[in-house]
């Protein structure tokens, strides 16, 4: 799924399912240098589950757009603009490495928004290429 967040163009993996904001939603947040593919199985089983699911590719990375983003702070606020494009109110996210801090911290900004969070591979402090 292409989508707009921030002006800039980004993808989103769906799990082969069109996206259904109406469903419980689930975002998947892969970790630096890599990209959605890292979710291609959990997001299908997720959304022929039940659930609508986004395994976006990060800004630069993949088949997304725009700067790279290299503190954790600005991951998770493109998180919320991702949630905000999508029409998503509120998702589970799912973090591996980088990707579970910028999960952590989407979570402390919008606690409202973020119904379940899943951190795997997760330390602090953690030396991430740029």
């Amino acid at each position: 799924m292409q989508i707009e967040i921030n002006g800039q163009a980004a993808y989103a993996y769906t799990g082969g399912k069109r996206f259904d904001a109406s469903l419980p939603a689930i975002v998947f947040i892969h970790g630096a240098m890599h990209d959605h593919s890292n979710w291609t199985l959990l997001a299908r089983w997720f959304a022929h589950h039940g659930w609508g699911v986004l395994a976006p590719d990060l800004p630069s990375h993949m088949r997304s757009g725009g700067p790279a983003l290299t503190k954790v702070e600005a991951i998770a606020d493109w998180l919320l603009a991702l949630l905000d494009a999508a029409g998503v109110k509120r998702a589970a996210l799912a973090g591996h490495s980088l990707g579970s801090l910028a999960a952590l911290e989407a979570a402390s900004r919008a606690p409202e928004r973020v119904t379940r969070l899943v951190m795997l591979g997760t330390a602090v402090p953690m030396k991430v290429p740029a």
